[in-house]
């Protein structure tokens, strides 16, 4: 069987398309009917919501250039709580987030732009000020150590895990009146804020600048936007994310695949697309375009993979469309 979660990535990196019509339906904050809800570009949605100490931003959408997205600003500094579904948002520092993940930083009183790139993007943003802010870093010791171990105002990412969706569910379907709304979102928040903490602790072990997750993350994209590379290896990849190749290997550790097999599986994946997307194009044409050393060798992993031989797919696609 393919694996999911590669499928998955390859799907949201390489064939998302954005929506044939825009629309706030599905995005979390859509339940908060108080919320101010406006485009910030053309194939940009936001989604804002503030009350008493407590900042809701959620960015949905598929633009199709960089877009500059400045944070709401305070009179002191606010305490962020960021839930990467897709895509990726780039800091000043030049840090970059990544997708499934979730994270903490912070802003102080001046400008904080971030930047969001091309392509599929989803991320919901909590922000915490005032006394609510001094209470919560009383009450997470380990994520106020983890502030003041670190020169950047960036935590490390950490993965989003089915009990981080399932809060975001329930809150979606809680009803908010007057005396409700700051109760849910207090909920929410510290629940979702103790659970990064907790996780944040739990991945100690690793390295302070990114964890291992991260890594992963960073060289899977690498891989999906230059599978093209015909010398693409796990040198490269170690290269492109800035890291040893000790680390990229520790990385890949535990998952499905390996790098090597990772670029394999992205390549046959675009040549299953081509295969459907360019009837006229002969598999000696595909197969040299994806870096295999001939059709055969091309058609070999195809058939080990997909359990069909490219032949066999283009007609399954002909008689199916």
């Amino acid at each position: 069987m393919p694996n999911k979660n590669l499928l998955n990535v390859w799907k949201e990196t390489l064939s998302a398309r954005p929506a044939s019509r825009d629309t706030f339906r599905g995005m979390h904050l859509a339940v908060l009917h108080q919320a101010t809800q406006q485009k910030w570009n053309e194939r940009l949605l936001h989604i804002q919501f503030e009350t008493h100490d407590f900042i809701l931003c959620e960015l949905k959408g598929h633009p199709k250039e960089l877009t500059g997205y400045e944070l709401p600003q305070k009179e002191e500094e606010i305490l962020w709580l960021c839930l990467q579904f897709l895509g990726s948002l780039s800091f000043p520092s030049g840090k970059t987030s990544t997708a499934d993940t979730f994270f903490s930083f912070t802003s102080a009183n001046e400008q904080h732009l971030l930047t969001v790139p091309a392509g599929k993007q989803w991320a919901l943003l909590l922000g915490l000020t005032g006394a609510s802010r001094q209470q919560l870093l009383a009450e997470q010791p380990q994520l106020r150590k983890h502030y003041a171990d670190q020169d950047s105002n960036v935590l490390p990412a950490v993965s989003l895990a089915y009990n981080e969706r399932k809060l975001l569910e329930q809150f979606s379907k809680n009803l908010f009146g007057p005396f409700t709304t700051v109760h849910h979102i207090g909920l929410l928040f510290g629940k979702c804020y103790t659970a990064y903490a907790q996780q944040l602790d739990k991945q100690g072990g690793q390295d302070k600048d990114e964890s291992l997750i991260q890594l992963y993350h960073r060289a899977i994209q690498y891989i999906t936007e230059n599978y093209m590379d015909e010398q693409l290896n796990l040198e490269k990849v170690a290269a492109a994310c800035h890291c040893s190749i000790r680390n990229i290997t520790r990385a890949f550790q535990g998952r499905p695949t390996s790098i090597t097999r990772s670029i394999l599986l992205i390549r046959l994946y675009k040549g299953r697309e081509l295969l459907h997307t360019h009837p006229e194009w002969t598999l000696e044409q595909i197969a040299g375009m994806l870096h295999f050393s001939d059709a055969k060798h091309f058609a070999n992993h195809y058939k080990k993979h997909f359990h069909r031989t490219p032949r066999e797919e283009r007609k399954v696609w002909i008689k199916t469309k």
